[in-house]
């Protein structure tokens, strides 16, 4: 077995201290996020999340200043997460292509219910278990959500630009789009009145209506002269 010389000692201790903060902070979250979402976030102490992870409250302070500030990450990590797969989802993306337009828009459903499915705890904290926290943080937990809509808007934007569509309102439309999303989440998640097929397929269908209801001559010109070129 090689001998380690002080310096490599110490980095290796270093690096398996790094790893078991980082365990212990993974554990923190998933704990926390479990019992926020279950609970909400005024019915859950700092004491119920020690308990529940099996560990001292000077070790939670250790990763956390308090609650509040648990709660800001999880909600900031979990919301951005899910905000920066969608996005990249689009890109890139055949504006002109009506197929390719389609299947982009149920992919995007897809990975959102994809989300809900693997991070159900997480996306009821959005539904229940933020607003009420405090001013600054209502508006903060928002924020990461209302992002989603933002990055579509941006696209609506730079596609009215170079001419597909026109005569809609990007900020509108994308919050629209968004907050259908949210609520058929609540109710797959909640009510359990739809199914997730059901609420991708109605979301892409409606995406699509908008879309087309609002393109330029030169958009449903480029969709002729695909389809010609197909046949």
């Amino acid at each position: 077995m090689p001998v380690l010389n002080p310096g490599e000692r110490e980095a290796s201790v270093t690096r398996l201290s790094e790893i078991k903060r980082q365990y212990t902070r993974e554990t923190i979250v998933g704990v926390a996020g479990e019992l926020f979402s279950r609970h909400g976030y005024h019915n859950t102490q700092v004491m119920d999340i020690v308990r529940a992870v099996g560990m001292s409250a000077g070790t939670f302070y250790h990763y956390f200043k308090d609650k509040r500030d648990l709660f800001d990450q999880i909600t900031r990590e979990s919301f951005e997460d899910l905000r920066l797969r969608i996005k990249r989802l689009r890109e890139p993306l055949n504006i002109w292509d009506h197929r390719d337009r389609r299947a982009k828009l149920m992919e995007t459903f897809t990975e959102y219910f994809n989300y809900i499915d693997s991070h159900r705890q997480q996306f009821l904290i959005l539904l229940r278990g933020s607003f009420g926290v405090d001013e600054e943080l209502d508006c903060t937990v928002w924020s990461y959500h209302s992002g989603i809509a933002l990055d579509l808007a941006e696209d609506l934007r730079i596609w009215i630009d170079i001419g597909i569509i026109e005569g809609l309102k990007p900020l509108a439309v994308s919050f629209a789009v968004v907050g259908m999303a949210t609520h058929l989440g609540h109710s797959y998640v909640m009510e359990r009145t739809i199914t997730r097929e059901d609420a991708i397929g109605t979301l892409t269908s409606m995406c699509m209506a908008v879309f087309d209801s609002h393109m330029t001559e030169a958009g449903k010109n480029a969709i002729f002269e695909l389809k010609t070129e197909e046949d």
